[in-house]
């Protein structure tokens, strides 16, 4: 029953973000494409048992990929991976896939809010491992080093249910095709 629920929830976000793409792509005038790399510092709990919640702060490495469809908005996606454990805790796999609202301050610099959903594969140390999907949202700057690259810093609580938490400071180097 739960699973059902969970499964329906996430279809409908997932449909509700296609249709904005849809929606945004119709409208577009310029686009730009951009992948990067990012490095987070995390703090993550993690409860598999019901009984106690572990805690670590891994450290991920993801990649991204983006479009943004005008100067205000862009869709992204996004996948890392933790770079071993801490607390007993591993992410092996988060994927991520955001609603980002763009606002321009100067030609070099923007700040930003993300929003949107993410589903993480944890492991806890001899106890097990699930994986675990919910709402994402954070808030970022954006700093333009040149025409084709960028550097970014967020926060960004990528997700919080009930057996798992993670959200961390984001500093990602991005390259505009």
């Amino acid at each position: 029953m739960v699973v059902s629920k969970r499964l329906k929830t996430s279809f409908s976000f997932l449909s509700f973000l296609s249709f904005l793409s849809f929606l945004l792509a119709s409208g577009s005038t310029q686009a730009n494409t951009y992948a990067g790399a990012i490095f987070s510092y995390t703090s993550t709990e993690y409860n598999i048992d019901g009984t106690s919640a572990e805690s670590g702060r891994p450290l991920l490495f993801q990649a991204q990929i983006g479009h943004y469809f005008n100067d205000y908005v862009a869709l992204e996606g996004r996948y890392g991976v933790s770079t071993g454990r801490s607390g007993g805790i591993s992410v092996d796999g988060l994927a991520s896939l955001l609603v980002k609202g763009n606002v321009p301050i100067t030609d070099q610099t923007a700040i930003y809010a993300l929003v949107g959903g993410s589903s993480a594969k944890l492991d806890q140390q001899n106890k097990g491992s699930s994986t675990e999907t919910g709402m994402s949202f954070g808030l970022g700057a954006h700093y333009a080093l040149g025409k084709q690259t960028a550097l970014t810093l967020e926060y960004l609580n990528s997700l919080n249910t009930d057996k798992a938490r993670i959200g961390g400071l984001n500093l990602a180097f991005q390259y505009r095709f």
